[in-house]
């Protein structure tokens, strides 16, 4: 009993020192990556204080209207018809940046929450997409030049705009970046269900909880416990491969009117956004997909990130990401210049 004991206290031990051994040389290795200089807005994206409103030849008013909750970019040279909305991920962020650049361009923009707000989930999950029937009436009252209506949104606010898109033919044109083609469930794991509803009934969604249970240990928890980046790729992929019903998760891409154009990593370590930009794509051929060799999820970095204290794989090389964003940003421009005529 007691050589049992042993040898159990034994391989204990040395899995610790295992682990701490690899935790130190994870620090080491990993010590130069994220070395994104973030706005100061990401340290927290819902405090509208730390948003930089001064911009030269761009006029930016925070717009709070019931659960239309964001940023008005008036470019004082109004250069394109219409409007471009800006949603961000699942950080619930309100796409600022890209807002700005585009005003700057000579668009009208806004930058708005999905959820975080006032007057709206304060977290992401079971998101009613009525919201943005307070957006289009926004819009009607107090934009004059407000037809083609386009929405850019990346990552889950992709998935936002590609189910909001599907319901509001107001929406004339989609940029979505690192889209997916299914509902999948919201991220408040205490109150856990879908992202989305309508008309006060959950969409129906892939469950993540039930992604396989090796893809979830390989690729999240043993990488948390010994402080390597996690990946949610395979878990996203297994999750959709086990749900029986997952055609029925689909995002209903036949019913959208609007033109669609998607920009892709194709080493997006956070889901797989080029099979799913192709998903859609199989349901609406006229969609484009630009994808490009090297990116990851988001085009910025060396493909990893640091968010307290848990380092995420987004995939890519630096210079990869880079490459993608300058010829992302053309790609994205055109599209607009087109359809903005």
């Amino acid at each position: 009993m007691k050589k049992i004991f042993f040898r159990i206290f034994s391989i204990v031990i040395i899995l610790l020192a295992l682990v701490f051994i690899l935790r130190i040389y994870n620090d080491h290795k990993y010590k130069d990556s994220n070395n994104l200089k973030l706005p100061k807005y990401y340290k927290d994206v819902n405090d509208i204080s730390l948003y930089p409103i001064d911009t030269d030849g761009v006029d930016i008013t925070y717009v709070d209207e019931g659960r239309m909750q964001g940023f008005r970019f008036v470019p004082k040279e109004k250069l394109h018809k219409g409007l471009v909305i800006c949603f961000g991920g699942s950080d619930g962020s309100p796409n600022f940046d890209n807002a700005k650049r585009l005003a700057e361009e000579g668009y009208e923009t806004f930058a708005l929450f999905m959820y975080g707000m006032r007057n709206q989930e304060q977290t992401l999950k079971r998101i009613p997409l009525e919201q943005f029937e307070g957006v289009i009436n926004y819009i009607n009252k107090n934009v004059k030049d407000n037809k083609p209506i386009s929405i850019l949104a990346a990552s889950k606010g992709s998935e936002y705009a590609l189910n909001l898109a599907s319901k509001y033919h107001e929406i004339d044109n989609l940029v979505l970046i690192a889209p997916s083609s299914y509902n999948f469930a919201g991220l408040d794991f205490k109150d856990y269900g879908s992202s989305w509803t309508y008309k006060g009934k959950e969409l129906s969604y892939i469950d993540i909880k039930k992604s396989s249970l090796k893809s979830f240990l390989k690729n999240i928890i043993v990488p948390a416990i010994i402080k390597s980046p996690i990946s949610f790729k395979d878990t996203y992929n297994s999750a959709i491969d086990k749900d029986s019903s997952s055609q029925e998760k689909l995002i209903p891409v036949k019913d959208v009117k609007a033109n669609i154009l998607m920009i892709v990593g194709e080493d997006d370590l956070m889901w797989d956004s080029l099979a799913m930009a192709n998903k859609i794509k199989e349901e609406n051929p006229k969609a484009m997909i630009y994808s490009y060799k090297g990116a990851g999820h988001i085009f910025a970095g060396n493909g990893i990130i640091n968010i307290k204290n848990v380092r995420i794989a987004t995939g890519g090389t630096a210079e990869g990401n880079k490459k993608a964003k300058i010829q992302s940003i053309k790609a994205i421009d055109a599209f607009l210049i087109e359809n903005h005529k």
